[in-house]
């Protein structure tokens, strides 16, 4: 009987401690403040993104957003420097991880889904994904703008941000792919590169990947508007082109700052 009573007086504890964890928010240190958005899907998977935007004494200001796309096999924390590089310049910037990557590779019941496991029917609801993510986010916060936004995808992410930006009603004022392909896991984009309308493009690769740089001609065919291609020379591909070549976030940086105008920071 004693064992039991002592049982339940632990799980109380806990539970109590729990909630106070869950209700308490630490202040955010720094210049930037971060949010998790979530949303659950049609078919129970949970997809989550860290949106991240600039401390700001003028509480109404609302930022030009920037989402992010990770590569196959990786996660939004790997954009380095990326995310706080382009969030100080004055931007809203959402890290989305992709399904079945990262914080994203549960269900409702908690079970795990990694994407090495994925079928290509599986892949082809990226694009849905990141659109019911950019959906809640505009429904949890005034923060992030989608009037004004950019998508910047690597390899897969590259494929799903054509999609997404042919799928919104409101198209993107720039795409930036890093080592797009006409076709992966079923992400098909050739189609989807006509219907842009005038959104430009910038797009990088590894100018020693000659796969790569020949599919990026060949998407060429199919855009309606500007279309720069600027090869980096590396041994990485996808998001990965960032890594430690600062050249590639210049690039990144002056391309999203000549579409879109971040807002200013009052300090």
């Amino acid at each position: 009987m004693f064992k039991k009573a002592f049982i339940v007086f632990l799980v109380l504890i806990f539970t109590m401690t729990g909630a106070f964890a869950a209700g308490s928010k630490k202040k955010s240190k720094g210049p930037l403040k971060t949010k998790i958005i979530e949303v659950q899907t049609k078919d129970n998977f949970l997809i989550r993104a860290t949106l991240t935007y600039p401390k700001n004494k003028n509480k109404k200001a609302h930022y030009p957003t920037i989402v992010l796309l990770h590569s196959l096999g990786y996660t939004s924390g790997q954009w380095e420097n990326l995310t706080p590089t382009l969030a100080k310049q004055g931007y809203a910037v959402l890290a989305v991880d992709l399904r079945g990557h990262g914080i994203s590779n549960k269900d409702s019941k908690f079970k795990i889904h990694s994407w090495e496991y994925f079928r290509n029917k599986m892949f082809e609801k990226y694009p849905d994904d990141v659109i019911a993510i950019i959906k809640q986010t505009q429904k949890t916060t005034k923060k992030a703008e989608f009037n004004h936004y950019a998508i910047i995808g690597g390899d897969i992410g590259a494929n799903t941000a054509v999609l997404v930006a042919q799928k919104m009603p409101v198209k993107p004022k720039a795409l930036i792919l890093l080592s797009p392909s006409r076709t992966i896991k079923g992400l098909y984009i050739p189609i989807a590169m006509t219907e842009l309308g005038s959104t430009p493009i910038l797009v990088m690769s590894s100018s020693k990947d000659r796969i790569t740089t020949n599919e990026e001609i060949i998407l060429k065919r199919f855009s309606q508007a500007e279309y720069l291609i600027k090869n980096v020379n590396t041994n990485r591909t996808g998001m990965m082109l960032i890594r430690n070549n600062p050249d590639v976030m210049k690039s990144i940086s002056w391309f999203i700052n000549q579409k879109m105008k971040p807002i200013k920071i009052i300090k």
